[in-house]
Formats: C-alpha cells, structure tokens, sequence
C-alpha cells in the first residue's frame, strides 16, 4: 500500500500531517511511521511542495529515530486536543535552540534547513513551523474531526469546519445518521 492511500486528505501544514501520521480505521489503529519508512514520508511531503530537495538532503545526513519522533508527536496531539493544557512553547524554542535552522532562498521564499540532520533536524524544523502556527494563530484554531473514530485534526480556517475531510469523514457520518434514521422508520 502506497503511503499516499494512508491519508484521508494532506494538510497544507507540515506539522499537522506529521500529527497525523497516526489513524484509527475499522477498528484499527495505524502508526504511519512504523508501518511505512520515514524516507517515504518526506517524499510524499515533497510532492506536496511541503520540504523542498534541500530539506530533505539535509535531514538525511543522520538517522532518524522513529520513537523520538512517536514520542514528539504524541505529546504534541494530546496538547492540541485537550486544549485546557498549557502549551509547552518553551519545549519548541529549546528545540530550535540546539538544532539552529538556517534559510534559503527557494521559489521566491525563505526556507528553514535545519544545521544537523536526522531526529534533531527535523523535530527543530518541525519546532519552528510549529512556533510560527503558534504566532500567527493557527493553533487556536487546529481541531479534532467529529467523527468519533477519526483521530485527525485539522486547522480550521473560517471556525464552521466539522471533518478532515467531507468526502470520507462527513460522508461516512452523514451516511450513519440517514441509514440510522431509515432502519428507525421501518
């Protein structure tokens, strides 16, 4: 199975993709990132020009450890979704701290490139783009889809946003209430 058919929908987010790179389906729950190489992961974030080339060749310069990056993640969507919980900005500034970025010039924009590669590059990449939702509001507004079973989240945008996606979650939910009505009418 092409890692692409693991995703329901792809954020224009980096970090939200990477948060979600964990998924319950038919009574199953998948680790994207122990099922399938993290390699294909950036490649599937590259063609969604989410890394660029230079990224990605910085960030294999050095291994990456899965269950750094399990333990990242995990932490990072229970603070998302219980939104009562502090924030632990300080855990991001610290990460950028000791994994420094620099930036380059690609398609007309600046790019963070972490200085080392592996773990420590990508989590402080992560860490700046995660710092950079923060500023700029968009952590307020990431949610968990309605659908009970789909652990996706998602940023939404204009506040009236329900799914991760409409045309597999809000379908799915939307089909269950009108086959639960009919079979309660007959």
């Amino acid at each position: 199975m092409r890692i692409e058919s693991l995703y329901s929908h792809l954020s224009d987010h980096l970090f939200i993709n990477f948060l979600n790179t964990i998924r319950h389906e038919y009574d199953q729950t998948t680790d994207i990132l122990e099922k399938k190489d993290v390699d294909e992961w950036f490649s599937l974030m590259k063609d969604e020009q989410l890394l660029t080339d230079r990224q990605i060749e910085k960030l294999k310069e050095a291994p990456v450890s899965i269950h750094e990056l399990q333990s990242f993640r995990d932490r990072w969507r229970t603070y998302l979704q219980h939104s009562s919980n502090e924030l632990p900005i300080d855990e991001l500034e610290r990460s950028t701290k000791e994994t420094p970025l620099s930036f380059e010039l690609s398609s007309g924009s600046l790019v963070p490139v972490p200085h080392r590669g592996g773990t420590d590059g990508f989590l402080s990449l992560l860490s700046f783009l995660m710092l950079q939702a923060y500023e700029n509001s968009t952590f307020s507004k990431v949610k968990n889809c309605d659908n009970p079973t789909c652990l996706a989240l998602f940023v939404d945008k204009k506040g009236k946003r329900k799914w991760c996606s409409m045309k597999v979650c809000g379908n799915r939910v939307k089909a269950q209430k009108h086959y639960d009505k009919k079979k309660a009418e007959s």
